[in-house]
C-alpha cells in the first residue's frame, strides 16, 4: 500500500515514497529507478515495489537528484539521506535496520553499487539490475560520477546482479568488470546474466518486458534475489572469504580453511594433523599423491568436505590448528 511521499530535498526534488505491505520487521528494500540520471523511470519504481509487496516485503522508492538537479555526489547524498530517514523511522515502517537492501536499475544500479562501497549508511546488501557502473558508459550520462568497479573496497556490501548479455544501452562489461573487482577484493556476489533481453526489463512480464525480444526468465531475479538474501541472513551462504587464498592472506592463525599448499609448507600444522587426526592425515596424503599440485590452492576444508569428513571433526581440527600463528 502506497503511503504519503516524504520530501527529502525540496530544492532538488528528492523524495521517498513508502509502499508498506507488512508490520513484521524483516528485510526492506530501498529502490532506485534508472533513467540515465535524466529522470527516474516509473517502470522501475512502482512495479518493483509492488513485486516486493506481493511477496510480503516493505519497499521504498527513492527519487534521487536527476535532470537539471543532477551533479555527483548528489545521488549518493540522497541515498544516505533516505537511509537516515528509514533508520530514524524504523519502528514506524516496520523496518529491520540491520537488513535494508538497496535495489537499483540502470543508473539507479550505479547509485546503489556506489552506495554499497561509499555510503555513510551502507545497505545490508545490493541488488543491481542491468546496472550502469563502468566509466566508458558513464561518459554518456554522468562523466563526473565514479566508476563503481574502481571504488570497490574491503567493506563493499554483497551484490546480486541481474543483466542481459545483449544489452546495448548498458553493455555487459558493466557487469563483468564489476565482478572482476568483487573477485579482487573478495566481495560476495551472485550474478545472473540472461542470454537476451532489451535494456530496462524491470521485473519482467509484469512490467511489460515480454515478447520475443525478452528472455521469459528475466523476472526470476526477484525471487532468486530473495533466496540469496535468505542464505546471507541465515548463514547458509558460503562466503568468498572462506576461500583458501583469502585465508592465507588475511587470517591470523591456521585453520582447515587455509590452502593445502600453506599447510603442507608449515611443519607445525602437519605435525598436529598427523598426531591428532591420523585418519584424516592419511586421507590428505593419499589425495596429495593422487591429485598432486592441482590441490595446492584448495583449502583443506574443501578437500575433507569432498570426502565427507564430518563437521565436528573439522571443528576439532580448526581448534587444534588455531594455536599456530600465520607468519608472513
Amino acid at each position: 500500500m502506497k503511503e504519503k511521499t516524504i520530501i527529502l530535498n525540496k530544492g532538488r526534488d528528492v523524495t521517498l515514497t513508502p509502499y508498506i505491505a507488512t508490520q513484521d520487521k524483516k528485510v526492506s528494500f530501498l529502490i532506485c529507478p534508472g533513467g540515465a540520471y535524466r529522470n527516474c523511470d516509473e517502470s522501475e519504481g512502482k512495479p518493483v515495489a509492488k513485486a516486493f509487496n506481493e511477496l510480503g516485503y516493505n519497499a521504498f522508492i527513492l527519487r534521487y537528484s536527476v535532470g537539471k538537479h543532477y551533479r555527483w555526489p548528489y545521488p549518493l547524498e540522497d541515498f544516505d539521506q533516505a537511509m537516515e530517514h528509514l533508520l530514524a523511522h524504523a519502528s514506524d515502517y516496520a523496518v529491520d535496520p540491520e537488513h535494508i537492501v538497496a535495489a537499483g536499475f540502470s543508473a539507479g544500479g550505479h547509485v546503489v553499487s556506489t552506495a554499497g562501497s561509499l555510503a555513510k549508511h551502507k545497505p545490508f546488501a545490493v541488488i543491481s539490475c542491468y546496472g550502469l557502473s563502468d566509466k566508458e558508459t558513464l561518459a554518456f550520462c554522468a562523466p563526473d560520477a565514479p566508476d563503481a568497479a574502481e571504488v570497490v573496497n574491503a567493506d563493499t556490501r554483497p551484490h546480486f546482479l541481474a543483466s542481459s548479455r545483449n544489452d546495448w544501452i548498458v553493455p555487459i562489461f558493466n557487469t563483468t568488470r564489476l565482478i572482476d573487482a568483487f573477485q579482487q577484493h573478495y566481495i560476495d556476489y551472485e550474478s545472473h546474466i540472461y542470454g537476451y533481453a532489451l535494456h530496462g526489463f524491470s521485473v519482467g512480464e509484469a512490467a511489460g518486458a515480454a515478447g520475443p525480444l525478452f528472455c521469459s526468465r528475466v523476472g526470476d531475479w526477484v525471487k532468486d534475489s530473495l533466496t540469496w538474501l535468505d542464505e546471507l541472513i541465515s548463514g547458509r551462504y558460503r562466503s568468498i572469504r572462506e576461500c583458501a587464498q583469502y585465508q592465507d592472506t588475511n587470517a591470523l592463525c591456521f585453520s582447515t580453511m587455509n590452502s593445502c599448499k600453506l599447510i603442507c609448507e608449515t611443519p607445525e600444522a602437519i605435525r598436529i594433523i598427523k598426531r591428532k587426526f591420523p585418519a584424516q592425515f592419511l586421507l590428505f596424503t593419499a589425495a596429495k599423491k593422487q591429485i598432486g599440485d592441482f590441490m595446492d590452492t584448495v583449502s583443506m576444508k574443501n578437500l575433507f568436505e569432498l570426502v565427507k569428513v564430518d563437521a565436528g571433526t573439522l571443528a576439532k581440527m580448526d581448534a587444534a590448528l588455531s594455536a599456530i600463528p600465520i607468519r608472513r
